[in-house]
């Protein structure tokens, strides 16, 4: 069976996948906490045969999560369509997801065009009922919680403390789901094309083709380095220090001491 595309959506993120039928669940599962930052056993999947259409299936949720089961279960037993679209929410509303669901990363930034998928009109989303709007307001998560004014303000001055640290070819460090990456500093500052100047932002070229672009945001270019290798990211997810490139060929000197 060959592999199809599939429209992968959560609070935050949006993107196109090519996902293999042959898959078992728990693999797309752990693909999908990639993705989303969503944590496997916290994932409630609303799948969207019909990208014309607001009805969805449930795949999985939480209280019925069981790992074993995951495992014995095939993609190909789901019946997913091509072009169709699942929907992630993270149900712990103590995750980092949703504590930063108002956090934009410059990779989920469109260029103002039409999604490929139906999109509802706001107005008539907030008159729903049982949306993920409404449960955010039952729960209080996101902009809907008390202290998310103290929690935002927290965030930007954790943002300006660590950009005092950061300057101009500093060389750096980004750990994240996705590992380490290492690299050098080639922008500091706002993009006003972006998020109307709202944030600081660091540019990196990494050393390695683990980047988003080329140094540019929709085609304005704030520095220059090799394709897929540049990104834009928050000034706390950066650490900056002697950290050298790193040599994929080099041996471990206790390799032979540990195995």
């Amino acid at each position: 069976m060959s592999d199809i595309n599939i429209f992968i959506t959560s609070d935050l993120t949006s993107s196109e996948r090519r996902i293999s039928p042959q898959w078992t669940l728990d693999y797309f599962k752990q693909k999908l906490e990639l993705i989303t930052g969503v944590e496997p056993k916290n994932q409630l999947l609303q799948y969207f045969p019909n990208k014309y259409s607001n009805e969805f299936i449930q795949l999985s949720t939480p209280t019925t999560y069981s790992k074993q089961q995951d495992q014995e279960t095939n993609l190909d037993q789901l019946g997913l369509k091509e072009y169709s679209r699942i929907h992630v929410i993270d149900m712990d509303p103590n995750s980092t997801t949703n504590q930063i669901t108002s956090t934009i990363s410059p990779s989920s930034v469109t260029d103002g065009a039409t999604p490929d998928y139906y999109q509802m009109p706001e107005e008539e989303y907030r008159k729903r009922n049982n949306t993920v709007l409404q449960w955010k307001q039952e729960q209080k998560l996101g902009r809907f919680d008390p202290e998310y004014e103290l929690l935002q303000k927290h965030i930007a001055e954790e943002n300006a403390a660590k950009l005092a640290t950061i300057h101009i070819n500093d060389r750096c460090r980004v750990i994240n789901i996705e590992g380490e990456r290492r690299g050098t500093v080639r922008f500091v500052g706002t993009i006003d094309h972006l998020d109307g100047g709202k944030q600081d932002w660091v540019g990196i070229e990494f050393d390695e083709p683990v980047g988003k672009n080329s140094g540019d945001i929709d085609g304005v270019q704030l520095f220059v380095c090799r394709p897929n290798h540049g990104s834009f990211v928050k000034p706390k997810q950066v650490e900056v220090g002697d950290f050298p490139e790193l040599d994929p060929f080099a041996e471990d000197d206790d390799s032979d001491e540990e195995l």
